[in-house]
């Protein structure tokens, strides 16, 4: 008998754990929608600020369909849609050669609304003329404007952007 009230409170505990850890989960996939994971990145590597270097890599997250509000998520009701793609980048001299992204997203259960996106033609606000330079660290932060398509055909021009590269590992396109 003390071996089964032990296990129902240890089941207790561990839904308790459960109720503190699903919401962590969930706010960390949020986070996670703004940063895709840059796999088989490539860039120069250096000891000092460089002002000529490519990277690019793979975009891919998960993205809850809520409100930022949200303090608490059911995982197995919430809408979920998935991002995945490329990037590019190359600048040469410290001024921005190409920026490229392209991506698909949709439900993570499929149906008609998938639809892949198209980020070209970005042009850096640099109104001071400071040279764009990645960092020791592989960092690099790009403020400007940029075009986008919806399956293949252009959407919106002239959409304001920041593109984030942290550590040479996250990629955040805001």
């Amino acid at each position: 008998m003390r071996y089964v009230q032990t296990m129902k409170k240890e089941l207790l505990v561990s839904r308790n754990a459960m109720r503190i850890i699903l919401p962590a989960i969930a706010i960390a996939t949020i986070l996670t929608c703004f940063i895709g994971l840059t796999l088989g990145q490539t860039t120069t590597a250096t000891t000092k600020p460089t002002t000529t270097f490519s990277m690019n890599g793979a975009i891919s997250s998960l993205v809850l369909g809520m409100s930022p509000n949200t303090k608490t998520v059911d995982m197995s009701t919430v809408q979920k849609f998935i991002l995945s793609g490329v990037w590019n980048m190359t600048v040469d001299k410290g001024n921005l050669t190409s920026f490229a992204a392209n991506f698909y997203t949709g439900p993570v259960n499929g149906g008609t609304t998938n639809h892949t996106h198209q980020l070209s033609n970005f042009r850096v606000n640099n109104s001071n003329n400071i040279p764009i330079q990645l960092t020791p660290d592989k960092s690099v932060s790009l403020s400007g404007i940029l075009d986008v398509g919806t399956n293949g055909k252009k959407a919106w021009n002239d959409v304001h952007t920041t593109v984030v590269i942290s550590v040479g590992r996250t990629i955040t396109i805001s």
